[in-house]
């Protein structure tokens, strides 16, 4: 654990958000990064080799008025807040809050930094509540700030924990490319170099503390998705189930068991596809309709 904590200084946590500005190195790099007037091709060659050359530090950034603390460097997300200034996944964040509802549980499975959770506790429906699921040590306390940062500590529960089928204690792989934010239960190529022993519980033991209903569930967990999701719907009632899912599908190779062929079965129905991500709806279920992109 002691060689990727390191790179989030206990400083940095510490410092008041705000305080941490980029400096001039930093800044020309990422001014380089955005590259607008670089064709798409050649952009994201540059930006790829920008963030190999980026310094460890932590800087505060605020993009789409959204308050992130974020080290470029080693985490994938990070580099893309500060380089392209913008929220990623912007039509799968529309659709969470299309379906939301007053009162509704946002359940986000592997929220990294908080793009998701952060987002969503600011823009979502009165009196919704966010469960926030991230067990790295590295990431879980940049997410803790961020929230602090926007002033959403009280809209937001962060469970230190994996999800799986079972209770116990596994390991969670860090990235050999230095991206946190793809630390995965399942190892992937070079990845056993580093890792990290977490706590893993199934999704419905943890949620019985919640009496709200689940209004959109995310998860992004590298290819283990359908080891926590599937038993989740397996084990409680239907009125248990979320009304909607956003679930990534880079990592779809690594499933024991489709997931999204599995869901289908048991009642949802596709409302969207992107590059990464699925988006599912609960037929019967009382939801919105699906809007354009915010």
């Amino acid at each position: 654990m002691t060689a990727m904590t390191q790179l989030s200084g206990r400083g940095a946590l510490d410092a008041p958000f705000g305080s941490l500005k980029p400096g001039a190195a930093m800044r020309a790099m990422l001014a380089l990064a955005r590259g607008r007037r670089l064709a798409p091709g050649a952009r994201s060659w540059v930006r790829r080799r920008v963030r190999r050359m980026m310094p460890p530090d932590e800087i505060d950034i605020v993009v789409e008025g959204l308050s992130f603390r974020v080290s470029p460097r080693d985490n994938k997300d990070g580099f893309d807040l500060a380089a392209k200034h913008r929220l990623p996944e912007a039509e799968e964040r529309a659709f969470v809050l299309d379906q939301l509802q007053p009162g509704d549980l946002f359940v986000d499975i592997g929220a990294n930094l908080g793009v998701y959770s952060v987002s969503t506790a600011a823009r979502g429906p009165q009196g919704i509540h966010v469960v926030a699921f991230e067990p790295h040590p590295v990431s879980q306390p940049r997410l803790a700030l961020n929230l602090a940062a926007n002033g959403l500590t009280d809209r937001v529960t962060i469970e230190p924990v994996a999800v799986g089928p079972t209770r116990g204690t596994t390991t969670l792989w860090a990235n050999a490319s230095g991206n946190a934010g793809r630390a995965s239960l399942h190892a992937f190529d070079g990845d056993r170099s580093l890792g990290f022993d977490v706590d893993i519980v199934p999704l419905a033991e943890r949620l019985a503390d919640y009496s709200a209903p689940v209004g959109v569930l995310k998860i992004d967990i590298e290819g283990f998705e359908d080891q926590a999701l599937l038993p989740y719907v397996d084990s409680v009632p239907r009125e248990r189930w979320p009304r909607a899912i956003v679930a990534e599908t880079t990592h779809a190779h690594l499933w024991q068991r489709d997931l999204i062929q599995g869901l289908l079965e048991r009642g949802y129905t596709r409302a969207a596809t992107t590059a990464e991500n699925v988006m599912l709806i609960l037929s019967g279920a009382p939801t919105a309709p699906l809007n354009t992109p915010r």
